[in-house]
């Protein structure tokens, strides 16, 4: 081992961080991502880890560590997956290069910094807004109203899918009650998409004659401006009860036909979205999320086909998350009846939540 001293690339970060074209290159085949992107993210790491323990490693030394944190599962984000328990073997490791023990803490510090226990979070609130195939009472129309268009856009049994069935004392849900046709909660006041008949009440053209067209709501715009405030105000509620360090998960899917909000469905199975702002989770537990389904087979695209989570206005620091599935995975969008698979998606979206807890 070499004698204690001062790390030779401190001093020379640009170097270290943007010189990618000698040295890097092994980093290249302990990730999945082989990327440029990937190569600088792991050697930054190495960087911060012989500043931490006050000497250069070598790059063996650095990959066999590495290589028993990450257990080639890497993040976007970084490059690494960390599991809990991986102390004691990052000890022997060191041992096996001849570093002193007095170092463990060097290495914790590095790698649970950016590697964190996914376990982050107080509670979890389940926001399933556009399960509902139903309509209020008083309102003149009902499920059989809608067209083929119209109906691709429900997201059938999310309800189902990611609310447990029993009832975590750590979880909660709130499901709008009604078809997002009469009253679409995501949509923002004054949205971008009512231009296009899409915001808070939707707005669809309906052929009257040979070329005569006229146009339907679901809704008024005074009543679907109430139902849209009340909700709001009654999950704001709950969020503040709830308290801080809440992971608000905005639960969806989607088509996986041509339809209204999404022409050319891409070939993704699962869609992780989240905000460009502080209600975005740690880079780490999104890519902890990111991970738990690849590691299940599933293909995850981020923020696509659809981008960004729901929030809410309230005094409170609380994060949001987006997780739409595509319908693909677990139902037939004609005749609308469950598949084979829908028991085992269901695991695998509830089986996330004990992750994303704090114990």
């Amino acid at each position: 081992m070499e004698e204690i001293r001062k790390s030779r690339w401190e001093g020379n970060e640009h170097w270290f961080m943007f010189d990618h074209q000698a040295g890097l290159r092994r980093f290249k085949n302990i990730s999945s991502l082989g990327s440029t992107t990937t190569t600088i993210a792991l050697r930054a790491l190495k960087y911060q880890l012989e500043k931490e323990m006050g000497f250069e490693i070598t790059d063996d030394l650095f990959l066999d560590i590495f290589r028993k944190v990450s257990n080639f599962h890497p993040v976007p984000a970084l490059g690494a997956y960390a599991s809990l328990e991986f102390i004691q073997p990052l000890q022997r490791i060191l041992e096996r290069h001849g570093v002193s023990k007095d170092y463990l803490g060097a290495i914790y510090r590095v790698f649970r910094i950016r590697v964190a226990n996914p376990r982050c979070y107080k509670s979890i609130l389940l926001h399933v807004p556009h399960s509902s195939t139903l309509f209020p009472k008083e309102s003149k129309y009902s499920f059989n109203d809608l067209d083929k268009d119209e109906r691709l856009l429900i997201d059938y049994y999310t309800d189902e899918l990611f609310i447990p069935e029993y009832n975590p004392n750590q979880i909660a849900t709130v499901v709008f009650p009604y078809c997002r046709l009469y009253c679409d909660v995501e949509r923002l006041v004054n949205d971008p998409l009512e231009k296009e008949g899409l915001g808070i009440r939707y707005i669809g053209k309906v052929q009257t004659g040979i070329r005569s067209w006229d146009y339907r709501s679901f809704n008024n715009a005074e009543d679907a401006f109430k139902q849209h405030v009340d909700y709001h105000a009654s999950v704001s509620k709950k969020l503040i009860d709830m308290g801080d360090s809440t992971l608000i998960i905005d639960c969806h899917s989607f088509s996986a036909l041509p339809n209204l909000l999404n022409t050319n469905p891409p070939d993704i199975d699962i869609c992780i979205g989240y905000n460009d702002d502080e209600t975005r989770p740690d880079k780490v537990a999104i890519g902890n999320i990111v991970q738990h389904f690849k590691s299940k087979g599933y293909k995850v695209g981020i923020n696509e086909p659809f981008s960004n989570s729901k929030t809410f206005s309230v005094p409170m620091n609380y994060y949001s998350i987006m997780i739409e599935i595509n319908k693909r995975l677990y139902m037939d969008e004609l005749t609308l009846e469950k598949t084979d698979r829908f028991v085992s998606l269901k695991q695998d979206i509830q089986s996330l939540y004990s992750a994303l807890i704090k114990n």
